[in-house]
């Protein structure tokens, strides 16, 4: 803000408090607001520091250069959305170094209110039905071993042994998922499966787990 924009301003604030101005005065209110742009925003922070009623009714109101500075900045982050919202992504790869002068030039617009904000919109119906299929066949034994599977007595014990859904991760039997475990003389297991891989298949299964617990209490 120059001395001349700033005497301006105080001729604009001298309408709501009577203040006499001065050359002085206009080069003082400058250095104050050297970085504050003479604009709407401005002038806007005068009209709500004398539109806001104060403490003590008979108290008089005196601005200060901090009183346009802070609302002035009050009104501008008024116009960007709390939650996320869109960003004009370009038709090439951009560098970080672009993306954040971009970001900036963009937020800097909507807060001069010469942009709107645009809500990142909801995304709505679903999976897609390749999605839906694959979780749908999660912990499925594939057709071609449900013969062999059968002939060894597993599948009956499937209820018993889910951890056969997954590889075992024992590095003296690494059976492949749906295939039993295998002694230190690669003989097949009738009963049972390692620890090592009962213990995997937990973990896996403990990342699905939903619990009633407090959100509060899980962060």
């Amino acid at each position: 803000m120059t001395p001349s924009e700033a005497a301006t301003l105080l001729g604009h604030i001298a309408a709501f408090d009577r203040r006499t101005i001065g050359e002085v005065d206009a080069r003082a209110w400058a250095a104050a607001l050297h970085d504050t742009p003479l604009d709407r925003d401005t002038l806007n922070a005068v009209a709500r520091y004398f539109a806001t009623p104060p403490e003590k009714p008979d108290a008089r109101r005196w601005l200060e250069p901090h009183h346009v500075r802070t609302l002035r900045a009050e009104i501008r982050a008024e116009r960007i959305p709390d939650g996320a919202f869109t960003y004009p992504a370009l038709d090439r790869d951009e560098t970080g170094a672009e993306f954040v002068q971009r970001r900036r030039a963009q937020i800097r617009a909507i807060a001069d209110g010469r942009i709107e904000a645009e809500p990142i919109r909801e995304i709505t119906g679903g999976p897609h039905p390749s999605v839906t299929d694959t979780v749908a066949r999660i912990g499925q034994i594939p057709e071609h071993l449900r013969a062999e599977l059968a002939a060894a007595g597993i599948g009956a014990k499937r209820g018993q042994w889910p951890e056969l859904a997954i590889p075992c991760p024992l590095h003296a039997c690494r059976a492949e998922a749906w295939n039993p475990c295998r002694t230190t003389r690669g003989k097949r297991m009738q009963q049972g499966t390692h620890p090592s891989r009962r213990d995997a298949w937990k973990k896996t299964q403990d990342l699905y787990v939903v619990t009633d617990a407090d959100p509060q209490e899980a962060s």
